[in-house]
């Protein structure tokens, strides 16, 4: 006698067997810890479990594949089940990542808040209004700050500057020593990356309405003696942004794989934009700042090509400069190894042109 077909297989073989054990673990487990596990992944569990207890104990699936061609027979339905297992996996990813990225928008929006807040308590906006802001966003550069500091100009092409380092969650004193030099400080209360203090840098200069914002780092590498060749085209309407560039300038050798991925970066962000650029790594440049809200900068470590990337999208006359980039003065660089690092910084590029 023929059996009658039915969504129940036949015989549970040891794999199936295996599988509804598994099952049944999954959602025992997602119950008895519901208390200490969030609703989400409460939910997320016993999905899991209903659906390998689907797979494991009815002929369901087995429909299922049969109708995408997935035939039994020389591992036909495991191929299938691997490829809907892949498409699952690659939307938890997607969500993951998403989750993630929200989670940091939100942590930074947090540390932009609080950094402000502590910034109009202690009354410093008032110094930079009308002012030219001269912001350095620093990590552990206690060694380095205070030499910075001391070559500040007070006035650049006749405009009065006030200062303002970003402490980007340091544990070496950097903001202590920079308030010491006379600088205003904001601070982040854990280290984000050199984009996210230009971030809170910029709000902080766009609510104090100062005139122009010079961003420079915190290391020594590049000479405020400088700074008037970048404000100067801002200051006379020329241009709302002034990019320095070691090309047309001057820099100190650096080692041979940067120097190579230098030019090739410019390279590629000139294709992506259709504009020549030649230095879409250096963070030395002046921009106006009643042009910043107009940009959307969301790169916590690789934020040069994001800033150079997000105004030529957005039409920002901008032009660059010849500066001078020099070692830096002491200590050891922050940014990654050199593979890591090009692939980061391709990434932004990328994300930045993309969106």
């Amino acid at each position: 006698m023929v059996p009658r077909a039915g969504i129940f297989p036949a015989e549970l073989t040891a794999l199936r067997s295996g599988g509804l054990i598994f099952a049944i673990g999954l959602i025992a487990y997602a119950i008895v810890r519901r208390r200490s596990l969030r609703n989400v992944d409460v939910l997320l569990l016993l999905a899991a479990g209903a659906g390998l207890a689907l797979v494991s104990g009815t002929e369901i699936t087995d429909k299922l594949l049969s109708a995408f061609s997935f035939e039994k027979g020389n591992g036909g339905r495991i191929l299938g089940l691997a490829v809907f297992a892949i498409f699952i996996l690659y939307f938890l990813i997607l969500r993951a990542l998403s989750v993630a990225a929200r989670n940091s928008r939100q942590l930074s929006a947090a540390l932009e808040g609080l950094a402000w807040e502590e910034f109009r308590q202690a009354g410093l906006p008032e110094r930079f209004r009308g002012k030219i802001a001269i912001l350095i966003p620093a990590y552990n550069e206690a060694e380095n700050i205070g030499h910075v500091l001391d070559q500040m100009p007070a006035a650049v092409c006749g405009v009065a500057t006030e200062t303002l380092v970003v402490d980007d969650g340091s544990r070496d004193g950097t903001g202590d020593v920079a308030a010491e030099h006379g600088a205003a400080v904001a601070r982040h209360v854990t280290n984000r990356g050199g984009g996210a203090a230009l971030r809170t840098g910029y709000r902080l200069m766009v609510e104090s309405e100062a005139e122009i914002v010079v961003t420079l780092d915190a290391d020594g590498q590049h000479l405020p003696a400088e700074m008037e060749r970048l404000v100067k085209p801002v200051l006379d309407g020329e241009v709302d942004v002034a990019h320095g560039s070691r090309v047309l300038g001057h820099a100190d050798r650096n080692h041979f794989a940067r120097e190579l991925g230098i030019v090739f970066f410019n390279r590629l962000v000139s294709f992506i934009t259709r504009t020549h650029v030649t230095d879409c790594s250096n963070g030395y440049r002046a921009v106006r700042t009643t042009v910043l809200p107009q940009l959307v900068l969301r790169q916590e470590q690789f934020h040069t090509s994001e800033f150079m990337i997000e105004a030529i999208k957005r039409g920002i006359p901008a032009k660059e400069i010849p500066i001078t980039v020099e070692q830096r003065l002491h200590g050891h660089s922050k940014k990654p190894a050199v593979f890591r690092y090009g692939v980061g910084f391709a990434n932004a590029i990328v994300r930045t042109w993309l969106r």
